[in-house]
């Protein structure tokens, strides 16, 4: 299957620390099997689709082809996840508690990845960093910023997992 990796920063990345194919871990003991670069095309649909359709709505605005602005939202954002939390939780039952791809599976996966998306984030602006992270982390992050706070979107890559 595939997704996409996402570069998202608070400040512009410089193009020789973009996120590329390369970039991250593959193979092996990593999660991805392979990274590939995509065209143009591919990336402007892909900003406007996390934009406009995967993160949550309003709190997202596209000003450009690689800048979004966060518009505020978390406190909305971290009062539906801790709801959708417990009422996960609730449905775990001492029967279903090892169940294969049980409650306890899909409480574990929605908190690793609340937007339920194969698009991940990696939010390293000097791109060493050699891993990225699924949507948790990338929306905790953006709970810290003030409404207003522009974001910029370097590389945007393909995997294969």
């Amino acid at each position: 299957m595939h997704g996409k990796i996402f570069q998202i920063t608070k400040t512009r990345v410089a193009e020789d620390c973009c996120l590329n194919e390369t970039t991250l871990m593959q193979g092996g003991d990593s999660f991805f099997d392979y990274c590939a670069e995509i065209d143009d095309k591919q990336r402007k649909f892909h900003i406007e689709n996390l934009v406009n359709s995967v993160l949550p709505e309003g709190m997202f605005e596209l000003i450009s082809e690689d800048t979004i602005r966060y518009n505020g939202g978390a406190e909305q954002w971290r009062e539906a996840f801790v709801n959708d939390i417990r009422c996960r939780a609730e449905i775990i039952t001492p029967d279903s508690v090892q169940e294969w791809i049980g409650p306890v599976y899909r409480l574990e996966k929605f908190l690793k990845n609340p937007l339920d998306t194969a698009y991940w984030f990696y939010m390293d602006e000097e791109g060493v960093q050699a891993y990225a992270e699924q949507s948790y982390e990338f929306l905790r992050q953006v709970c810290e910023y003030e409404p207003g706070t522009l974001l910029y979107i370097g590389g945007v890559i393909d995997y294969h997992f």
